[in-house]
């Protein structure tokens, strides 16, 4: 019997099938439940969302990269699901070791004593608006790949924002610190030593995706014409492929931490009903 795969892995099946709900006369009545206040389903995350479709579809087009000894943020699964063989080993790096695939210890921003030129690729996703001085995360994650070695990441333009910070059992609470746009990338990646020949971005989204991402509506109810068109003036996620250059040179950043936080205390996540839900029925 099959199952449904998880909501973060269900992008070959809302690429590639079409949902009853995306049908002309249930779409304009679904419609009706824009004008509200909060987002549909309390914020529960069941099933893939526009902005985890629009990063699904940029790691399938990246699978190449995901090979050799490779490196997430936080655990390893996304990684071993679109590296698969081509892997020789799968490691993570968190701020504790929460779990058995965490090899590495320490805050990205501040790894100066991590060995670096240790993998081919780093998968780094979703964690750069949680990351206050993303410049240094963003040096260190560029010194842990041997040269020609590649970083995947990406940066999201809007979400919903935690006010109170999110503690998601990893070692501190994390809090929203930016929301990116694509000419503040390019100059994040300028600082770290990069030039053009060094980096790609792709833009993802468009004005009724990210309505329909803020709105928590899933993926699969919205049209392919919807879903997959592109609107530079609107952009969604940001998604980057990084190259270390082969003489890659660049003296770390000065650390920089935050002046002032949230005195919480800050949301816990919980994993069936995801933080908007939580923030709700607080």
């Amino acid at each position: 019997m099959s199952q449904t795969p998880p909501w973060y892995l269900q992008y070959p099946e809302v690429k590639h099938r079409r949902n009853w709900r995306s049908w002309p006369l249930i779409r304009q009545l679904r419609s009706l439940q824009w004008r509200r206040l909060r987002p549909l389903a309390a914020g529960r995350q069941e099933e893939l969302s526009v902005i985890r479709y629009y990063w699904a579809d940029f790691l399938e087009r990246q699978r190449p990269d995901l090979r050799g000894r490779g490196l997430e943020i936080g655990e390893t699964a996304t990684l071993r699901h679109y590296g698969g063989t081509a892997l020789t080993q799968a490691d993570a790096i968190d701020l504790t070791p929460h779990s058995p695939a965490v090899r590495i210890v320490a805050d990205l921003a501040r790894a100066d004593g991590v060995p670096g030129e240790q993998y081919d690729c780093f998968l780094m996703q979703f964690t750069t608006n949680v990351i206050f001085d993303i410049r240094s995360a963003l040096y260190h994650a560029l010194r842990l790949l041997v040269p020609g070695g590649v970083l995947l990441t990406n940066f999201w333009c809007t979400d919903f924002y935690f006010a109170d910070g999110l503690d998601m059992g990893t070692g501190a609470p994390l809090y929203m610190h930016w929301f990116f746009t694509p000419v503040q990338v390019e100059n994040l990646l300028h600082e770290v030593g990069l030039t053009p020949a060094d980096y790609q971005l792709t833009l993802y989204g468009n004005l009724l995706a990210k309505n329909a991402f803020l709105l928590n509506l899933p993926a699969r109810e919205l049209t392919p014409s919807e879903r997959d068109f592109q609107d530079p003036g609107q952009p969604l996620l940001i998604c980057a492929r990084l190259v270390r250059p082969a003489h890659w040179q660049m003296p770390p950043p000065t650390a920089r931490q935050p002046s002032w936080l949230p005195p919480g205390p800050p949301l816990r996540l919980a994993a069936e009903t995801g933080h908007f839900g939580d923030a709700y029925l607080r």
